[in-house]
């Protein structure tokens, strides 16, 4: 199955389109857990607007899903972030978002995946001195926009500004220019709720009582563990590997690869931290954990790598359909 994805062709999209939908269609069959993620204002804006299992959220989140791979594939290959050019990055973002039934819901961290993705864009933009102030206020605009979806995500707004000083000279106004950006949609949006009355909602539902400290959500079944031990473990070899996956390559491409790993440490921080620890959680670890275990695909050998994605692939269904 994976040599269908081996090669970055756009038409091999379709393959990945029926890969998300075989392994998120028993969530059309049955109704989905309801999750503890505190959404951030937009979010609820959303399921307000269209429900939280409803048979259109359904196709919005596959929909969703498939625009992120396809963004996250398309990010890797600009910035020859893999020694090959394949659509194992935007796979393994599909699978690690649709491991089991307790992942299928459209959480608040999914949707605010899509902004991250685009920053991360933005970031790795930079190694070129073009528009260099535009592309700092659109990464304090893209952070922002996710922390509205959910709030604990604005992390990644001083982890943007780090990624940049990584890439290249970074300078006081730089911070400032994505402070400006990521204040932008606040302003706009706190226009708006003012003008309908509904500022309370933002000041209170949005901001408080996002953060605690290994705030564990009380109960897991064994599939929970096994989900966890498949994110520590890949996470653990990810890390423990690190040197290995810059080699051959410019070193341009070895910084962008390093953000990649402080994207992964700053996303297992923010489970630390957030409240309602949960499986759900993990999605944090989704962009970078997919960059990365695309790229170890990659290197390994193709019988190996096959069996290996079978197990994962079939784990997953079995998860959704039978266990």
């Amino acid at each position: 199955m994976l040599e269908l994805f081996r090669k970055n062709l756009f038409i091999y999209n379709i393959f990945l389109l029926l890969y998300l939908i075989l392994l998120r269609i028993s969530w059309f069959f049955i109704d989905a857990p309801i999750f503890e993620m505190k959404p951030g204002i937009l979010s609820r804006y959303l399921y307000q607007a269209i429900g939280i299992d409803s048979l259109l959220i359904k196709f919005f989140a596959i929909a969703l899903i498939i625009f992120q791979a396809i963004q996250i594939n398309r990010v890797v290959a600009l910035n020859r972030l893999t020694s090959i050019n394949s659509l194992f990055p935007g796979l393994f973002y599909v699978l690690l978002t649709s491991l089991s039934i307790n992942m299928m819901p459209l959480y608040p961290a999914l949707l605010a995946n899509t902004f991250i993705i685009t920053m991360y864009m933005e970031v790795f933009s930079q190694t070129r001195n073009i528009e260099l102030p535009l592309k700092m206020f659109n990464v304090g605009l893209y952070a922002g926009l996710a922390s509205l979806f959910y709030f604990p995500y604005i992390i990644f707004l001083p982890v943007g500004c780090i990624s940049v000083l990584y890439l290249r000279t970074f300078k006081t106004k730089d911070f400032t220019r994505a402070t400006i950006g990521a204040l932008v949609p606040y302003i706009l949006l706190a226009t708006v709720v003012y003008l309908t009355d509904h500022l309370g909602d933002l000041l209170k539902d949005h901001f408080v009582g996002n953060f605690a400290l290994l705030d564990m959500l009380g109960y897991y079944d064994w599939k929970d563990y096994v989900i966890i031990g498949i994110y520590a473990m890949t996470s653990i070899i990810a890390l423990a590997t690190a040197n290995s996956f810059g080699r051959g390559l410019n070193i341009h491409v070895r910084k962008k690869i390093s953000v990649i790993f402080l994207s992964l440490v700053s996303a297992i921080l923010l489970t630390v931290f957030v409240v309602n620890t949960d499986v759900s959680s993990l999605l944090f670890l989704s962009v970078p954990l997919a960059v990365l275990m695309g790229a170890m695909f990659l290197s390994l050998e193709k019988q190996f790598a096959e069996i290996l994605h079978f197990i994962l692939f079939v784990t997953a269904l079995l998860f959704q359909y039978v266990v």
